[in-house]
């Protein structure tokens, strides 16, 4: 009897580290603070809000674990920037300094260009979940970014485009004064002499702008085969209807400023038809998407789209650095150099050398009843 107690006893010894460690894993009372600056209200609001969203279903997620990270407490402190740059900086200027271990964001291209080197001074790691214009990444050596480039998406959809409509001319109207509506111009640019696809014209518009008929006008004099728009998605919505309006009736295109059930729903039936360079698609077939898209409908009324699911699948990421021992900011940056593939709703990600996304990106086009591939 006295050999069966000390067995047993020894037995649970042994057993209760490890049912410990089944039970909360081995993070288990560790707290990640995660600072988030999104534009919830303002210009850039449908984008912001939906990585917020984003976030809340995460944190919901990591509770549920559903989202492991080993047993940590991840907490999301979101900030709206109001799509105001002063208030951007303000943020990344508090999150340097009130102990945050990793930055998400901010959401826009151009408020990331300069915002992000203060962050780097600071050397707290940026991981950009929506910034997709050129040369994000390389403001410092542990700023990173899980939302692929426009530069690694146009190409590919120009290249679709071209195959499936087989066009001899295009025109391009973009935005001459943002970081990601600029960069948008120069890769479709270029996207386009690859094809040898004339360029018959180019219009301009400023942030904010209502009224696109006289470049849509001169745009229609020139009769192209293809309308390129690089725009967000307040300026597309009105230059997609008024492209209609003016009776142009060409193949449309555009980046991924467009991709947001907005788009849909404002441009109405003059967007049908629509093609987008996009990184994500909602009814991918990756795996836990289909999960992530029900519950994220269950909570918010509506689908997710690419800045949301980019959102979460910043927070699997995250989950999965934690998960490998990252607490802090310089831990951050040395795990996610080695990280090795982390499945998400995106699909399986990784990050280059450059700290740039490796993933797989979603050409659709916009139908009646939503997005589908193109």
């Amino acid at each position: 009897m006295q050999l069966r107690s000390f067995t047993f006893i020894g037995l649970l010894a042994v057993l209760a580290p490890l049912a410990t460690l089944a039970a909360g894993g081995p993070m288990t009372g560790k707290t990640v603070k995660i600072g988030v600056v999104a534009d919830v209200t303002g210009s850039a609001g449908a984008y912001g809000t939906s990585q917020k969203n984003a976030y809340d279903l995460a944190t919901d997620d990591l509770k549920a674990g559903r989202i492991d990270a080993g047993g940590a407490t991840l907490t999301f402190d979101i900030e709206d920037a109001a799509s105001d740059p002063a208030q951007v900086i303000n943020l990344i200027q508090k999150f340097s300094t009130d102990g945050t271990a990793l930055l998400l964001g901010p959401t826009l291209s151009a408020e990331a260009k300069k915002a992000d080197p203060i962050a780097v001074k600071a050397n707290l790691t940026v991981l950009a979940t929506s910034n997709t214009a050129q040369g994000i990444t390389a403001q410092g050596p542990c700023v990173f970014r899980n939302s692929l480039a426009e530069e690694q998406v146009v190409p590919e959809a120009m290249s679709k485009a071209a195959r499936a409509w087989h066009p001899k001319t295009a025109a391009i109207i973009y935005g001459d004064d943002n970081q990601f509506t600029k960069t948008d111009f120069e890769i479709f640019k270029n996207a386009l002499e690859r094809e040898h696809i004339a360029l018959v014209d180019t219009e301009t518009y400023h942030t904010g702008d209502v009224d696109f008929k006289a470049q849509l006008t001169n745009i229609a004099s020139k009769k192209p085969d293809m309308l390129v728009v690089g725009s967000l998605l307040e300026e597309a919505v009105k230059i997609v209807v008024q492209a209609k309006q003016s009776g142009i009736k060409t193949h449309l295109i555009g980046g991924n400023g467009l991709n947001s059930p907005k788009f849909i729903s404002l441009a109405g039936d003059a967007g049908t038809g629509v093609v987008i360079g996009a990184a994500y698609y909602l009814g991918n077939n990756y795996a836990g998407n289909r999960g992530f898209v029900d519950r994220y409908k269950k909570k918010f009324g509506t689908g997710p789209d690419q800045f949301a699911a980019q959102a979460y699948a910043a927070a699997q990421i995250v989950a999965s650095a934690v998960k490998n021992g990252a607490t802090a900011s310089d831990q951050f940056c040395a795990t996610f150099k080695k990280l090795n593939v982390v499945q998400t709703v995106l699909g399986p990600v990784a990050f280059q050398g450059s700290r740039d996304v490796r993933a797989a990106s979603a050409i659709v086009r916009v139908t009646k009843n939503g997005f589908a591939y193109f």
